[in-house]
């Protein structure tokens, strides 16, 4: 997931950004320019906490819904932690990072509505909340097909069909669908996407057009298999743990993460996140095949949290490192204190489940705990790392 990746478009890059020019005759332009400039920036950083909120308010939330608020206390609905997560968090996340990279002014509407709903969530009324995800997701579909008119590859195909899942799970949520009906179109958005984004990236490794042709029919039989869930659940969930299975497969083969673990600082961490995060999606592949896709439950938890702790957060913790920069314009010093919440993510999603397989609630709540521990490491150190180098830099500037 980075902003890079849609770089290279001339159409693109001629967006509403002002850009210096080699004249200098217009002064005035320029000032206007540098304005348009700060301003973006102040929205980027903006849309950056409204995204951290989302994400602290899901991770709270979620503690609840494992039946176990911190205190005894839930002063938020367990039943908002979907909705945060996905839309609040990585909506807003996916879309700052498309809209910032496109450089159109209209296609920040998917970063603003995401937040903005996750707002009127927390605050105001699940009712417009819903509305403002949908409106958001429009704008995230539109963002995909003006990439795909830009350049029309395979990559940008995917990307259109993961916005269009959370378009329908987001349509669903409206209509007063349950979540264990529709949670696997929002699945669906993250994968697809993540999915695109690491075969345009492995264009380095030149993986043959049938290779890449097969990893489209594995995307669409994704598709297939989430519709079929509404006729038979058990069969549709076989077929879409077949296509998940497949395609961490394919990307163990293919991506460039196969070269760069040999890499050293954020290069070699990226990689282990990558490849640890494609052993999850094969674990939650084989448990699908195993136990299908329940309405609720253990196996229900297990599943769903190998998708999205652990491939989903994996590929957060490896991208960060570009994602950040490349929307706050501020470089994150690696250090080796990393890889302790990437370990503990990793060792405490083990241990929930564990706790779900074998029905050891006390178990699972552990690691649940120490998933969102392991994820709050990752952020503080984010932070920290962020602010110390500030703070090296203001004697300079002085």
């Amino acid at each position: 997931m980075g902003a890079e990746l849609v770089g290279g478009y001339d159409e693109a890059q001629s967006g509403f950004l002002c850009r210096a020019t080699a004249s200098t005759e217009d002064v005035i332009t320029s000032i206007e320019c540098m304005k348009i400039e700060k301003t973006v920036n102040y929205l980027l950083v903006t849309l950056l906490g409204f995204a951290a909120l989302s994400l602290l308010t899901g991770l709270y939330s979620g503690i609840g819904r494992m039946g176990a608020g911190w205190g005894g206390h839930q002063y938020l609905s367990p039943m908002l932690h979907g909705s945060l997560m996905i839309n609040g968090f990585l909506g807003t996340l996916i879309g700052l990072e498309r809209a910032a990279a496109l450089e159109k002014a209209w296609a920040y509407g998917a970063p603003v509505f995401f937040a903005i709903g996750a707002v009127v969530l927390l605050f105001v009324s699940g009712f417009w909340a819903k509305l403002l995800f949908i409106t958001a997701s429009v704008f995230l579909v539109m963002i995909m097909l003006f990439l795909y008119r830009l350049q029309s590859e395979a990559y940008h195909l995917i990307m259109i069909l993961g916005a269009a899942c959370l378009l329908t799970g987001n349509i669903l949520l409206f209509m007063g669908s349950s979540i264990f009906n529709l949670v696997v179109w929002w699945a669906g958005f993250l994968l697809l996407t993540i999915f695109a984004e690491r075969l345009e990236l492995n264009r380095i490794m030149r993986p043959s057009q049938r290779a890449r042709s097969f990893f489209v029919a594995l995307a669409l039989l994704w598709i297939a298999g989430i519709i079929l869930t509404y006729v038979d659940r058990r069969m549709g969930w076989t077929v879409a743990s077949v296509s998940l299975v497949a395609q961490a497969l394919w990307l163990f083969k293919y991506d460039v993460a196969r070269r760069t673990i040999k890499a050293r600082d954020w290069t070699r961490y990226s990689a282990i996140a990558l490849l640890t995060g494609y052993g999850w999606l094969v674990a939650a592949g084989l448990f699908g095949l195993w136990y299908g896709l329940p309405f609720a439950g253990l196996s229900y938890d297990a599943q769903l949290h190998m998708i999205f702790v652990g491939f989903v957060f994996s590929m957060i913790f490896a991208h960060a490192s570009v994602i950040i920069p490349s929307l706050s314009g501020k470089l994150i010093p690696y250090h080796s204190y990393f890889y302790i919440p990437l370990f503990l993510l990793h060792a405490f999603l083990g241990m929930r489940v564990i706790g779900d397989i074998l029905a050891m609630p006390d178990i699972r709540i552990i690691g649940g705990h120490g998933n969102v521990l392991a994820i709050l490491l990752f952020l503080g150190g984010i932070l920290f790392q962020l602010g110390k180098q500030s703070f090296h830099k203001k004697p300079q500037t002085a």
